[in-house]
């Protein structure tokens, strides 16, 4: 697939993709994390006035991930929606296309801190959720950052919208974060920030930039903007 990255995190046989989803072929599942779909429309109805689309563009991210990966399974890592104030009716309408479009998905959500405040989804909606974490054979996926247990082999999260700066003149860009058994995957969101991570001397970086997912050199530094997540 073009704009990816293979790579072997203890013993385990990833796919780092473009847009922000982490593969699993050996178990045909797709990682996305924090989508925070309808965020845009919380910030209207507090009269913040923002362009409207970011959530469709969000679900475009994820077909894309499902038609180069053919994944059996989605797997969100958290903070889906933003807000209860999210689930206005053009959310719930692309939802319900995106699911119409992969009748054969299986769906699951690990809550994340925002998705505690949903309340019930709509009951028609195929989605499995999960909390505080979910687990397929030696790899754990939750929604924070946490130790990985002793009997796993990786843990898979999101929450820190992780990014890195790779120069002045380029900024910052979205990345995937690794750290002592630990894979802290980019908000996939469109209308999402970024959050502060400090870079150790043996973590791993691999940040996206047109199409591209690159390994970062250690002498770059993540790090944290202001904007929350």
């Amino acid at each position: 697939m073009p704009g990816v990255v293979d790579i072997n995190l203890n013993g385990v046989e990833l796919t780092l993709c473009w847009q922000g989803g982490l593969y699993w072929p050996d178990e045909n599942v797709l990682f996305v994390a924090d989508t925070h779909f309808g965020k845009e429309a919380t910030f209207r109805r507090h009269g913040i006035p923002v362009p409207v689309g970011s959530s469709k563009g969000t679900l475009a991210a994820i077909d894309s991930l499902l038609e180069s990966t053919r994944a059996s399974r989605l797997v969100i890592l958290g903070d889906m929606f933003h807000a209860r104030s999210s689930l206005s009716r053009d959310v719930i309408t692309a939802l319900e296309s995106f699911f119409a479009r992969h009748r054969d998905l299986v769906t699951t959500l690990v809550r994340g801190n925002h998705d505690a405040h949903i309340g019930r989804l709509p009951v028609e909606w195929p989605i499995e959720i999960i909390d505080p974490y979910e687990r397929i054979g030696d790899v754990v996926m939750t929604h924070h950052p946490q130790p990985i247990p002793d009997d796993a082999s990786l843990l898979v999260c999101g929450h820190l919208h992780p990014a890195v700066r790779v120069s002045d003149s380029i900024g910052t860009l979205p990345c995937f974060h690794y750290r002592s058994g630990v894979l802290v995957l980019p908000a996939i969101g469109r209308f999402t920030g970024t959050h502060v991570v400090d870079r150790g001397r043996d973590d791993r970086a691999w940040g996206i930039a047109k199409n591209e997912v690159f390994s970062v050199p250690s002498g770059s530094r993540l790090y944290r903007e202001t904007r929350g997540n």
